[in-house]
């Protein structure tokens, strides 16, 4: 007859709570390290590429705490803060949305959220900034544009105002020229010399001679001011005046004759 006394009763009770408590804690023991083989895998793979060789190396170069390295691994990063999450990242030389994408992690991290809207209103404001420069340039290209034009305006109407007043000595000048050449003796010759800064400002200026004193040529409406009305187009004249043009622009027709002057 077998004899049951409280104090087996216990012992049994106490033997089965140990086998039960085991029991749980290799359940949960199995279940860490299922997960933790998964992270260690691809973490390893990670390590391995960036030529990290030991969990210890790998901590020594994130900065991460036991605790952090240890929710690393097991899939816990959602109790990793945003700056260490990037540090990993950088360690293995990944893009952070990868490493996040990887492991798991929610994109909704609130930290990481605030960072990105940060991140973005950076960017907004750089890209701002950028179009207000290239706004900033285009109007400074447009107003060198500007002055530069207006510079070329100036130039020409001081030209065509200079050229105005000094139309009547610049058509007559090449005449003379050429009756002086013609009549030597003509007490004229000697002042010739004093008109060569004329000749200059003209070429200077790009000014172009139209015809020359005393050469006969087609007449030219274009080109030419006939003296009698009834000259008609292309018959042959006389230039007794020469005119002057720049660019293509007649600033004054040379004056054309069917005659000589007299004594030419």
């Amino acid at each position: 007859m077998i004899v049951i006394s409280w104090n087996n009763v216990a012992f049994l009770l106490t033997v089965g709570a140990v086998i039960i408590s085991g029991v749980g804690f290799l359940s949960l023991l199995l279940s860490v390290s299922h997960n933790a083989g998964n992270w260690d895998e691809l973490l390893l793979g990670w390590m391995k590429q960036a030529g990290i060789s030991s969990w210890k190396d790998l901590q020594q170069k994130s900065g991460l705490s036991d605790i952090a390295l240890w929710q690393l691994r097991y899939g816990d990063g959602k109790s990793l803060k945003f700056d260490e999450l990037a540090t990993v990242a950088k360690v293995f030389s990944l893009p952070l949305g990868t490493l996040l994408d990887k492991l798991n992690l929610p994109v909704e991290n609130p930290e990481l959220e605030a960072h990105r809207i940060k991140c973005q209103q950076l960017k907004n404001e750089a890209q701002q900034l950028e179009e207000k420069v290239d706004s900033l340039y285009k109007e400074g290209l447009r107003l060198h544009e500007e002055m530069q034009q207006q510079k070329l305006e100036i130039t020409e109407a001081f030209r065509e105002s200079t050229f105005a007043q000094l139309q009547s000595l610049l058509t007559n000048y090449p005449s003379i020229h050429q009756m002086v050449g013609a009549k030597p003796e003509l007490p004229a010759k000697n002042l010739l010399s004093m008109f060569a800064p004329l000749d200059n400002l003209l070429k200077e200026w790009g000014y172009e001679q139209i015809g020359k004193p005393w050469e006969q040529v087609a007449y030219n409406p274009q080109v030419h001011q006939r003296d009698n009305p009834d000259i008609a187009e292309g018959e042959q004249v006389y230039v007794r005046f020469v005119g002057y043009q720049h660019q293509g622009k007649i600033l004054c027709p040379a004056k054309v004759s069917r005659t000589l002057p007299g004594g030419a």
